[in-house]
């Protein structure tokens, strides 16, 4: 009897479909706090619906699932206990994956099923889905806006020592990181370099609890957070701003707009440091790929190739002085310069 077997196109399209189931049971065991829930051990199904108010057996078919992926076990049955990829899922977690499983599979899940709507106008699906932007979403959702802030500070955590170690810092008196977050990557440096002052420059409620971080770091000899917008200006007077994964969330002429801020900013000498994907051409493999689409989605931005960003420098009125590889894969430093 003739066996009908998938053919392998068929079984990538499948594999591809039931990671998209995967990631919303993992979407749900985040938004539930199930790994915390485990942190101290294993708990039943009775437990786990109980203190997050579901009903068990739909919460136990969601982590049946889950454990024969590797995310979560079953102990005994009906009983659940933490893996080595669950980890990835507690809320204080080194490098956690909580909060950006929150904001993209929470805030930008809609508007990813929106995609086509940004293919067909080259407009944000997000801006289509909530009638308005995800900056002004986030000023409007708090709480969604400060889980942002930290996704992006545990995803991009690792960057921060490769960064630090790629580029020579010491040559600065001052450095600005523009769109700064928590300042997690601005308080890396000002540790490898104790002689250097710095700036995180971001919307005032971000700044508000950065400087209450900075405080609490004990860094506020070093280092202070200062509130506005830099699509109106950016602090004046430094030897080096630095911006990571900020000009991708911008088309060019918002992206030239802020880099013309930090030139109007900027003293003769000084460097602008852009964190971000360099793209490579042809079929390469690249994160950045991925990203780019969901800078399409989300924000309306892009990730760069090399000439792409050479172009918008020297846009600015900047030198373009190339590019820096960092250890990691993700991204690089595109380095320019006001010599004007």
């Amino acid at each position: 009897m003739q066996q009908n077997i998938p053919q392998p196109y068929t079984q990538k399209m499948l594999h591809i479909i039931a990671n998209h189931w995967i990631s919303c049971c993992v979407y749900t065991a985040a938004k539930l706090n199930i790994a915390d829930h485990l942190a101290d051990g294993p708990r039943d199904i009775n437990f786990l619906a109980n203190v997050t108010s579901t009903h068990g057996p739909s919460l136990y078919r969601v982590l049946r699932a889950l454990a024969s992926e590797g995310i979560f076990r079953e102990t005994e049955p009906e009983t659940f206990a933490l893996t080595t990829d669950a980890i990835g899922l507690l809320e204080d977690a080194p490098g956690t994956m909580k909060h950006f499983i929150l904001a993209e599979l929470g805030d930008f899940y809609a508007p990813w099923g929106q995609l086509l709507y940004s293919v067909q106008t080259g407009k944000p699906a997000f801006d289509h889905y909530y009638e308005m932007n995800l900056w002004a979403y986030y000023t409007g959702h708090e709480t969604a806006g400060l889980n942002f802030m930290q996704a992006m500070t545990r995803l991009t955590q690792f960057s921060d020592k490769a960064i630090a170690e790629a580029y020579d810092f010491s040559a600065f008196q001052t450095i600005v990181d523009i769109g700064g977050g928590n300042g997690a990557l601005l308080m890396h440096i000002l540790r490898a370099v104790p002689d250097l002052q710095g700036i995180v420059f971001d919307e005032p409620y971000v700044a508000a609890k950065t400087q209450e971080h900075i405080l609490e770091s004990n860094m506020g000899s070093q280092c202070k957070a200062v509130g506005g917008d830099f699509f109106t200006a950016v602090p004046p007077g430094a030897d080096a701003y630095i911006m990571k994964y900020i000009l991708h969330d911008w088309q060019e002429q918002d992206a030239l707009r802020l880099l013309k801020n930090c030139y109007q900013a900027m003293p003769k000498g000084s460097k602008l440091l852009a964190v971000d994907a360099v793209i490579p051409t042809g079929n390469t493999a690249h994160p950045g790929k991925l990203m780019d689409v969901n800078m399409l989605v989300v924000t309306g931005g892009r990730e760069r190739t090399a000439a792409a960003f050479q172009q918008l420098f020297e846009q600015a009125g900047l030198r373009f002085n190339g590019i820096i590889p960092l250890s990691i894969p993700d991204v690089s430093i595109i380095e320019g310069e006001k010599v004007d």
